[in-house]
């Protein structure tokens, strides 16, 4: 068996990166998951090894999705106690060459089903290593065997190649990874399967002890027997990718809650670029009028499709320029509205493009009243996903009325930061509350709902008329004082002196 040690791995992929063209698009995308600072342990506080050895691997399946730009792994290990005493939980190593393009992480038991929670753990500085700590719902007693499924997704690891086409030529992707499904423990035996979007693949290297299978756009590496425990090697496919790869530079989202109007205002403004491989050469009109017939393969951006919650009304599409009437909205679905838009011009790679698109919706569906109190919960989604979509940088700001106060905000998932301040508007007295939760590296995954608690009195309901009413009992009171002032030159006085001393002359 040849194996590579962990900088030696680094190493090949680092100089296989700059000996191509995509060293033209390598860009490291910072972890968006990072909220807390992971502790930082070294072998000689711990000892040689880190991880307690009281678990074996006994068989492990691991799926490799490379069918979109964002990069799907799915590992499911069988694990056998082999001490003598219950374990509650399970470690999942991260490489720290990838830890800054993760994207999700989260696992569950698979035969149950039932989701398992996973945190930050230590991190192993001379292996280079993060730790993520499964916590198991019930010890594992000792003899015993469990299924544990982890799923992770990971971003802006695959990269055009070569990183410039012309306008009619096919895309190809390049993937550089580790053969083995990386583990804290040692595995009996292990395999992984390599999915791609076509059957137009090559594997250019992989560990010598066994060939790699292809069966259509499957690659099936190994299987490989007593593989030690943070075990690395390299291999390398490149396959043929139809589909534009779609990036969120910026993502601004602005919810605005209105209590008086019973109304949730939504805007969201967008940043994009397709990350595919760059057009090579000048842009022809005629040749992209062919291409739905002639080259349907060619990784173009040409519309986008945004779900938006099914009550929405009054839906503007916008960008700099002003409004863009190339829209449609799908109401053909049950539980939501579709919005199909399509920009100025299509998007090859490379090419980018800034919109923003806003709606409304009654308040009713997505804030409710604790009974008996002045609280309410709102709930809305963190994003309204786009279909393979990579957001790289997201920023969600909720504007309350003016008066309430934020009790409690829950995010089911980690971010970069939350942050609570005050927005100032028209008619505005002492400002709106306001929430602001930040996070990078963002999919479909984290489309879960945002929990914010806050309470409003009822005299919070009368700060807005109040002031209005005192604005216009100022300008009216303005207007009376200034209607009786006499701002003549002279004034009444002077003017009678003069007419007495013409009477008598």
């Amino acid at each position: 068996m040849q194996l590579f040690s962990k900088k030696g791995l680094v190493a090949t992929m680092a100089l296989a990166l700059l000996a191509s063209p995509l060293a033209v698009l390598a860009e490291v995308v910072t972890a968006g998951n990072n909220v807390d600072e992971m502790q930082t342990w070294s072998k000689e506080e711990l000892g040689p090894t880190i991880i307690k050895q009281n678990v074996r691997i006994t068989n492990l399946l691991r799926t490799l999705d490379l069918t979109t730009p964002i990069t799907r792994e799915i590992t499911s290990a069988a694990v056998l106690n082999i001490g003598e005493t219950d374990v509650d939980e399970y470690f999942f190593p991260v490489d720290t060459f990838y830890s800054s393009s993760l994207a999700s992480i989260e696992a569950e038991n698979r035969k149950t089903k039932e989701a398992l929670e996973v945190v930050k753990d230590v991190v192993d500085e001379e292996n280079e290593i993060h730790y993520y700590k499964v916590k198991l719902s019930s010890p594992l007693k000792a003899g015993e065997k469990m299924q544990i499924t982890v799923r992770v997704a990971l971003v802006g690891l695959i990269r055009p190649f070569p990183a410039e086409i012309s306008q009619n030529e096919k895309q190809q992707m390049v993937y550089f990874g580790n053969p083995y499904a990386l583990t804290a423990y040692p595995a009996n035996k292990q395999k992984t399967t390599v999915l791609t979007p076509t059957t137009k693949l090559e594997v250019l290297d992989h560990p010598e002890e066994k060939k790699p299978e292809i069966k259509g756009n499957q690659i099936v590496l190994g299987p490989y027997e007593n593989v030690n425990l943070l075990e690395h090697g390299v291999f390398e496919v490149q396959y043929q990718f139809p589909d534009p790869v779609i990036w969120l530079n910026k993502l601004r989202r602005d919810i605005e809650i209105s209590h008086w109007g019973n109304n949730l205002a939504v805007e969201e403004h967008y940043n994009f670029v397709n990350r595919g491989a760059q057009l090579k050469g000048h842009f022809s009109r005629i040749d992209y009028q062919k291409a739905g017939m002639q080259h349907p393969g060619t990784p173009l951006l040409t519309h986008f499709r945004v779900d938006v919650p099914k009550q929405a009304t009054d839906l503007y599409f916008r960008d700099e320029i002003g409004n863009v009437s190339t829209s449609v909205v799908d109401r053909s679905q049950q539980d939501k509205l579709v919005l199909a838009l399509r920009p100025r011009f299509p998007l090859f790679g490379g090419w980018k493009t800034t919109f923003y698109i806003g709606y409304n919706a009654a308040l009713k569906h997505f804030v409710r009243k604790v009974s008996g109190t002045d609280k309410h919960i709102l709930k809305v989604p963190a994003i309204q996903p786009m279909k393979d979509a990579i957001y790289s940088d997201v920023e969600v700001r909720i504007v309350f009325p003016e008066g309430s106060k934020i009790l409690n905000v829950h995010v089911p998932f980690a971010v970069d930061t939350i942050e609570q301040s005050t927005t100032k508007t028209y008619m505005d007295s002492a400002g709106r509350s306001t929430v602001t939760i930040r996070g990078r590296n963002w999919i479909d995954y984290h489309a879960k709902d945002i929990l914010v608690e806050y309470e409003i009195g009822m005299s919070s309901y009368l700060i807005k008329p109040l002031a209005a009413a005192s604005m216009l009992l100022i300008v009216f009171g303005t207007s009376i004082v200034m209607s009786r002032l006499n701002f003549k030159i002279g004034g009444d006085g002077n003017n009678k002196k003069i007419q007495d001393a013409d009477k008598k002359k």
